[in-house]
């Protein structure tokens, strides 16, 4: 972390202090960079550049900054860094509830610091910077951005116990507040501290924050209190990593020098003062405690004034309040029974978080497969004895790659001959390297031991037992989860316990509807966890959550996250189409009879759906081959794109030109390179380009529901065409009436106009009298009218596709005797059949006709 200073841009300043040190790193700007900066950048080897849509970095003439930004977007273009507008996309309250746990502090004269930094000349930057049409959702998304950033920084009011130069005094008061920032990144569920080290030459070359080991996920680890016995092995303190030891581990400089100086937002305990003390720092600058300190943090204090220069700084507790944020969440807080959903379209698209939320649900739903089926017995020790015998449940796999886009190779289930693992480990021998794996649930020991020499980095399991259990042989289990468990901590795979952390509310309001689903049948979806057996306390000991069985207080906590998840599965994965349609390049498109295949495939597509970022509706597509699935794909912008800025445009439209379906995403990210003979299933029917892939590829067939809205309304669990085409029901009465009507009324224009003809071809002259009957039969009037009933038409075709067809199939009958303005009439006809027309021969007589 650096800044610019009076020789030095800060692009220069870090690349000249770490040379060599930042290939593939991430650079993040509070300004587009110059030119001068993007070719220290591009010789750096970083790989990208997000900036602050702030004015650019290069002042001057308008021209001369035009044309150098210019310059700049060319060397990126043709270099291998990306490079974009970067706005944090955070929740207020969310962010309020983060400043409490990290020791915020406000005074009133500091309130709204940030709030009111928007940039007035947005219009201006947003063509310098490539954003227009971009203005108002840019300075939007700016406005919350800076508020929650106001809500982070702690109040820079206070004294130092040692007085030093004011300008020194500053210095320490912004290193602190950027402890502070790091310290809402912690995932410590008491308190969060934050911790930088500074050099004289001015520069920070260290940074961390206090939490869990890396890599370790939610309700894995204790995280009780410091209240709570280490005894009884629910305290986090000692799975706890501190601020202080993460910044020396991270440091990007080995060497530290005399004037080095270490910041952190609480004074560092006694342990960190040993590596503190270790690595030759010898300066220290934390924040004051509260006025009732242990007797513990008092000795840490008179440690670290007798063995470090120590400079403790007191912020103005007595002159505290709460920013303008904070009080704008508190006040929403107080409505009672009044909902407070934000109605923010700042946001991304609603979406599935994480791309592990969507592996675990489709190893979950892989369960649920026609094809799925447990496998046979497994006989452990002596044969003869049924005791020994092992049960397996049917079991779901899903093996995608551990780098982001985290592309899907395989998804599968056991059958009756084989697990789930070693049938999607045998379809991909030595290719599955470095790979993450989910379960529907923890493998057996036979499992693991492939799983191993796959060499794949983790595995991720719903909490869940893949054996069978029962009251003899729960013994056995136990010994056997040990065992997957010793050879997983000796080999170099991380396994744990996955459970999607969702708010149910949010998956229903906001993610479901954009998945373009059916409605939710849940008896299609079971899913069972560790809570639904009767043993489930001896169960979480099994799966290494004895903390949770002892925690009381925190069971419970758990026990909800995991009923959300399921309650979440169930919205996104169950609904059930009604009608599905073909398409196999050689017949025209039909709809076909419903099969157990596609219902759980589309199912499988609903959730793939879930994970889209496109502002439209969200399309999730899969392509089978025989039983196995070879290409998963779902629609959204290109990867890496890495915030929703451009998303969404001032006039409401979207950049539809970046937006890739997911019929093209699922072929180029295919695991096998012939498709031929395959079939695609999807969500929506394809487009023509899609299409055209699909043709190529030599795919034998697509498939896809029929989801219009009128044919398929909410809460059907039925052949919404089974009662319109019932001769019992009102509506097959109505709409037989109405073609019966419209047959008449066509047979009525045939006869007028061949009486028509039959005037005009009497004689050559045309007199006055012929004249006048001609305009009778088509008067201005009755033009006017006419094409008044046409405009009515157009603009009311969406919600007539019943009618639509009635009309195309009459039409055909008499094309060759219709003129435009009888079909006219003729819609007319179809949406008044009440009204009566103003003209000559047997139209005009059409009322007496009309049905009741």
């Amino acid at each position: 972390m650096s800044c610019s200073r009076e020789n030095l841009h800060a692009v220069q300043h870090v690349m000249l202090n770490v040379p060599c040190s930042l290939s593939n790193c991430t650079v993040y700007l509070s300004r587009k960079p110059c030119s001068t900066c993007t070719t220290f950048l591009i010789q750096g080897s970083v790989s990208s550049v997000y900036y602050w849509p702030m004015s650019p970095e290069l002042k001057g003439e308008d021209s001369a900054v035009e044309e150098d930004l210019k310059q700049v977007d060319q060397m990126f273009l043709r270099s291998n860094i990306s490079s974009s507008v970067f706005l944090p996309i955070a929740d207020s309250d969310t962010v309020f509830k983060i400043s409490s746990r990290i020791k915020i502090y406000k005074c009133i004269e500091c309130n709204s610091h940030y709030a009111e930094a928007v940039p007035k000349d947005m219009e201006k930057n947003s063509s310098l910077l490539n954003m227009q049409g971009h203005i108002r959702i840019c300075a939007e998304q700016m406005k919350n951005a800076l508020c929650c950033l106001d809500c982070l920084l702690h109040c820079p009011h206070g004294e130092f116990e040692k007085k030093e130069k004011i300008d020194v005094e500053k210095m320490h008061t912004h290193a602190l507040q950027l402890c502070y920032l790091l310290a809402a990144r912690s995932d410590d569920p008491d308190r969060g501290v934050g911790c930088i080290l500074y050099s004289q030459n001015g520069y920070f070359f260290g940074a961390g924050y206090n939490g869990y080991p890396i890599g370790a996920i939610f309700a894995n680890l204790p995280c009780a209190g410091r209240n709570v016995k280490k005894e009884s092995g629910t305290a986090k303190g000692p799975v706890l990593i501190h601020a202080e030891a993460n910044a020396l581990l991270f440091r990007s400089r080995k060497k530290i020098e005399e004037n080095d100086v270490l910041y952190c937002t609480k004074p560092p305990c006694s342990e960190c003062q040993n590596y503190i003390q270790f690595v030759g720092i010898k300066k220290i600058v934390s924040v004051q405690e509260s006025s009732q300190s242990s007797s513990n943090q008092q000795d840490s204090t008179d440690s670290l004034k007798s063995n470090f220069e120590y400079y403790q700084w007191k912020p103005q507790y007595a002159e505290c309040s709460a920013s303008p944020l904070s009080k704008q969440t508190e006040n929403s807080e107080k409505r009672d029974g009044e909902e407070t959903e934000r109605k923010n379209d700042k946001d991304p698209p609603s979406r599935l978080p994480n791309k592990e939320d969507l592996c675990i649900f489709l190893a979950l739903h892989m369960e649920n497969s026609p094809n799925c089926q447990e496998p046979r017995c497994k006989y452990a020790g002596n044969k003869q004895k049924e005791t020994n015998i092992l049960k397996f449940f049917k079991t779901g796999i899903v093996i995608c790659e551990a780098n982001k886009p985290k592309r899907i190779i395989a998804m599968d289930c056991s059958t009756n001959d084989l697990h789930a693992v070693p049938k999607a480990l045998l379809r991909f021998p030595n290719a599955l390297k470095g790979c993450e794996v989910y379960l529907s649930r923890m493998p057996c020991i036979s499992c693991a031991k492939l799983l191993i020499q796959a060499q794949v980095s983790q595995v991720y399991y719903w909490p869940n037992l893949e054996i069978q259990t029962t009251e003899v042989n729960l013994n056995k289990i136990e010994m056997e989860a040990e065992h997957v468990d010793n050879i997983f901590r000796e080999s170099y795979i991380t396994a744990a316990v996955y459970i999607p952390i969702l708010d149910v509310e949010t998956v229903k309001r906001r993610i479901f509807p954009r998945t373009g689903s059916p409605p939710v049948d849940k008896n299609t979806t079971p899913i069972t966890s560790v809570y639904d057996h009767k043993r489930s306390p001896k169960l979480l000991e099994i799966l290494n959550l004895t903390h949770i069985k002892k925690d009381k207080s925190f069971q419970q906590s758990y026990r909800d996250d995991i009923d959300k998840a399921i309650e979440s599965f169930r919205t996104l994965a169950g609904g059930i189409d009604t009608e599905i349609k073909e398409n196999n390049f050689q017949e025209d498109k039909c709809a076909i009879q419903r099969q157990p295949k596609y219902t759980h495939a589309l199912q499988l597509c609903n959730l793939l759906a879930a994970r889209n970022d496109s502002p439209n509706t969200g399309v999730g597509t899969l392509i089978y081959r025989e039983e196995d699935i070879v290409a998963v794909g779902y629609n959204g912008f290109p990867k890496g794109t890495v915030n929703s800025l451009f998303a969404q445009k001032d006039d409401g439209s979207c950049d539809q030109h970046a937006i890739i379906c997911a019929e093209a995403n699922a072929i180029i990210l295919r695991t096998e390179d012939d498709l031929s003979d395959t079939e695609l299933i999807t969500t929506c029917e394809p487009c023509s380009d899609c299409e055209n892939l699909i043709k190529a590829m030599k795919i034998k067939k697509i498939i896809w529901p029929n989801r219009d809205e009128k044919k398929q309304p909410e809460g059907a669990t039925k052949d919404p065409t089974e009662e319109e085409n019932n001769p019992s029901t009102e509506s097959f009465q109505v709409k037989s009436s109405i073609k019966k009507h419209c047959d008449e009324k066509i047979l009525a224009l045939q006869a007028d106009r061949e009486k028509c003809n039959r005037k005009d071809t009497e004689g050559t002259s045309v007199s006055g009298e012929k004249e006048g009957k001609t305009m009778e039969i088509q008067s201005p009037a009755d033009e006017g009218h006419a094409s008044g009933q046409q405009a009515i038409l157009n603009s009311s075709e969406a919600s007539a596709s019943h009618r639509d067809g009635i009309v195309k199939e009459d039409s055909e009958k008499t094309n060759c005797l219709l003129t435009e303005n009888e079909s006219e009439l003729e819609t007319e006809s179809l949406d008044k059949p009440k009204e009566s027309h103003n003209a000559e021969g047997p139209s005009a007589n059409a009322a007496e006709d009309e049905p009741a």
